[in-house]
């Protein structure tokens, strides 16, 4: 048996990464284990940028989280130096629907379809289109969030493995003892956020995640490419033709090449280990329907394309629990594609929560029971 741990966190993803970070600022003794690189591109985390935003959050089991992940992660680049939160703010476009509900409860604009064609006529919309402005919207940087959180973490004192697998646990009497393909460790406490390979690890509990296949594209606007550039315009959003689907997007920034966009859906299930991580003819064909019928300025050639996943449960809301079974387990996962946004501040939960202190804010609605 190796070294003893207070904590030990196996995947060091988005929720990973900040939970081994926040275990290191509570002086905890951390162990933090990953089977691919430090980040990497095989789970969901990755693709140079992700959505944050509040509006959208009002009334929700997700309000204070996504409030406190606005400090954390500004907290974060102070203690860098870097910008891993670009404030773009966030546009949402629809023609059903009404916000009327916001009043009061946090800054927006509601926009008209004439409004939104004079502030934005990077879209082709009908007259029935009407918008939702966010100002505090933006764009984080995965794959500088996931390393600022876990360098913090090292310089904390956390221990970090990367290309190290977990390959079985069990809680004793007094530990958890981790296995994995290059020793065995025990710690008092062990956090599970493994993303699409949690299922596995929880597997006593009979509880379903659904890994899904998500492409995201680049493309080189074939018009006016300076219109699509960040400070003109602002992260956004708009309804699909097919079933429960969204289009989602962010302006261009200049470290890569391409303005990016993807369909939020919950499509082509897989195995994490035997995801199709080609590009088919197909995934560029998702992106081209939403670029000819909303953005035709933007419909240019293909600079590149990305496969990631989404994990989900059967409500599409995430686990932040302690494991029900076993009193030194906490798990975080299922986190549906849009979890990255809250990540700090999940992390901060799980932290609170596997050493056994208050935690900064409620957590009912993301339990095991509702899934049980």
């Amino acid at each position: 048996m190796g070294k003893h741990f207070d904590v030990i966190v196996v995947g060091l993803g988005a929720m990973g990464s900040a939970t081994c970070y926040h275990l290191g600022g509570r002086g905890a003794k951390v162990l933090g284990l990953e089977r691919f690189d430090l980040p990497h591109a095989q789970g969901s985390s990755h693709g140079y940028s992700r959505h944050t935003k509040t509006a959208v959050y009002v009334d929700t089991p997700f309000e204070p989280f996504i409030g406190r992940s606005f400090e954390l992660w500004r907290l974060l680049e102070g203690e860098t130096g870097q910008q891993i939160l670009v404030t773009t703010g966030y546009l949402r476009m629809a023609n059903t629907g009404t916000w009327d509900h916001l009043q009061g409860k946090v800054r927006h604009e509601v926009l008209t379809a004439d409004e939104l064609a004079y502030r934005y006529p990077q879209f082709t919309l009908t007259s029935d289109y009407h918008g939702l402005y966010d100002p505090n919207g933006g764009l984080l940087r995965p794959e500088l969030g996931i390393a600022s959180h876990l360098i913090q973490a090292m310089r904390r004192g956390a221990e970090i493995h990367g290309r190290e697998t977990v390959t079985g646990w069990k809680e004793t009497g007094d530990c958890v003892e981790v296995e994995t393909d290059r020793g065995r460790y025990c710690a008092d406490q062990v956090v599970f956020c493994s993303g699409s390979w949690t299922a596995p690890l929880i597997a006593d509990l009979g509880i379903s995640l659904t890994v899904s296949r998500q492409p995201l594209a680049w493309v080189w606007p074939a018009r006016n490419a300076a219109c699509f550039d960040v400070g003109s315009l602002p992260i956004w959003q708009i309804p699909a033709p097919e079933p429960d689907g969204e289009y989602y997007g962010f302006p261009m920034m200049p470290d890569h090449p391409g303005f990016k966009l993807a369909l939020h859906n919950y499509g082509e299930t897989s195995d994490p280990d035997q995801l199709d991580r080609g590009v088919r003819p197909d995934d560029e064909e998702e992106v081209r329907a939403c670029l000819r019928r909303y953005i035709p300025d933007a419909d240019g050639p293909l600079t590149a394309m990305r496969i990631c996943m989404y994990t989900s449960t059967k409500d599409y809301l995430p686990v932040l629990d302690r494991h029900p079974a076993y009193d030194r387990v906490t798990v975080g996962c299922g986190f549906s594609g849009g979890g990255f946004k809250f990540s700090c501040a999940f992390g901060e939960w799980m932290a609170e929560t596997a050493l056994g202190q208050p935690t900064t804010i409620d957590n009912e609605a993301f339990r095991f029971a509702r899934l049980l």
